[in-house]
């Protein structure tokens, strides 16, 4: 019989609270108490663990400064055993090596001068206290030191090394370290035993759908073992900024279906990208790397674990037979939650909602069943 998963959660969650809590002062456990680590839900690649606040390398595709953060960094307030704490008050985060994915990079640079130091601190207290899967996206040169530093620590990270572009990153990136620099660091997280990604985000119509075989040809020399690729997220200051630098904004706004002047201030647009998507996966397997459409399995992939949607990418899942009615509903089977299995299809659990918090029955049995879900 399936052991209850909310009931289960609540008990980890409460001895995880009583053991850091006692390691802080009053005012420490009030402050992390309010921060907002405490109370954000989930992104599809995880929680996401911010080291700090606000990036200077101002690329020019980037919408973080649409969202009111600074082309400068601030030192993230939290110490390590506060983050910890925060996240065990946080309904929807599940600890352990099996829970919820934890994403770093966000919206800062984690391993910039300023926030290196935290960054290292924050992973040192995820993996020494709770153990969750952890995954950083970088364009930071990461010396031997910082590489090796990392590797004591927790040899299972998840690297995703950002790269757009290899002709323009000068005009797109001005703050950003040379993008010869990013392959240097492939290599020398490769070296040290960890399984770097080319992370091929964003894709920008009419640069990246043009330079990415030279890319992922020069990451593969360099040591990547595989390549996920992200889509363009645009605002009408980004398509400005964009534009200055000489990119085609036309290509752009025909594949988000909008024209400028339907751009509504500080609003954020998705650029259609799926078939260059498929070009980047068909190269990136003819070269013999992995292609994984989705940031959280690199993550999953790391931890040498696999999930039902890898299954389609010819990557066979740790648990051979789908998930069972009654495993599913006995799970979350509670007098806070409840819902009715539907069924499974394509690496998606289906279920009917009957009670509770939808987002925390979505993370549980993603979790639990290493499966997508569809609720209903």
């Amino acid at each position: 019989m399936e052991s209850n998963g909310f009931r289960e959660l609540e008990r980890l969650k409460k001895q995880l609270q009583e053991k850091v809590k006692s390691l802080m002062t009053v005012e420490e456990v009030e402050k992390a108490s309010r921060d907002p680590h405490s109370k954000r839900p989930p992104r599809p690649c995880g929680l996401t663990v911010h080291t700090g606040i606000g990036c200077p390398f101002r690329c020019a595709y980037c919408y973080i400064y649409d969202m009111g953060f600074k082309a400068q960094i601030t030192e993230y307030p939290l110490t390590g055993i506060q983050l910890v704490y925060a996240l065990s008050l946080n309904k929807y985060f599940i600890p352990g090596p099996n829970g919820t994915f934890l994403a770093l990079g966000s919206v800062t640079e984690p391993f910039h001068p300023s926030t290196k130091k935290k960054t290292i601190e924050y992973i040192e207290a995820i993996s020494k206290y709770l153990g969750n899967p952890i995954q950083f996206s970088t364009k930071m040169f990461l010396t031997d030191e910082d590489v090796e530093k990392l590797r004591s620590i927790n040899p299972d990270i998840s690297p995703l090394v950002s790269i757009s572009t290899i002709t323009r990153d000068r005009l797109l990136e001005p703050g950003a370290p040379r993008v010869e620099k990013r392959f240097e660091t492939i290599e020398t997280l490769r070296n040290h035993g960890f399984k770097p990604f080319l992370f091929l985000r964003p894709i920008i119509p009419g640069i990246t759908d043009k330079e990415y075989r030279d890319i992922i040809d020069t990451a593969l020399k360099y040591g990547a073992v595989g390549v996920v690729a992200g889509s363009l997220r645009i605002t009408r200051r980004i398509l400005e900024k964009l534009e200055e630098n000489g990119v085609d904004t036309d290509a752009i706004l025909k594949r988000a279906g909008k024209s400028l002047t339907g751009f509504e201030n500080n609003v954020q647009y998705d650029v259609r990208t799926d078939d260059i998507k498929m070009e980047i996966a068909k190269y990136a397997l003819k070269k013999g790397l992995l292609y994984l459409p989705y940031a959280c399995m690199a993550n999953i992939f790391s931890h040498g674990q696999k999930c039902w949607r890898m299954k389609a990418l010819g990557i066979e899942p740790m648990v051979k037979e789908p998930p069972e009615i009654t495993g599913v509903e006995e799970y979350l089977d509670s007098d806070e939650l409840k819902v009715k299995y539907m069924g499974f299809e394509n690496g998606f659990i289906k279920v009917k909602v009957l009670k509770g918090d939808k987002k925390i029955i979505e993370e549980l049995l993603k979790y639990r069943f290493k499966s997508c879900v569809r609720l209903y």
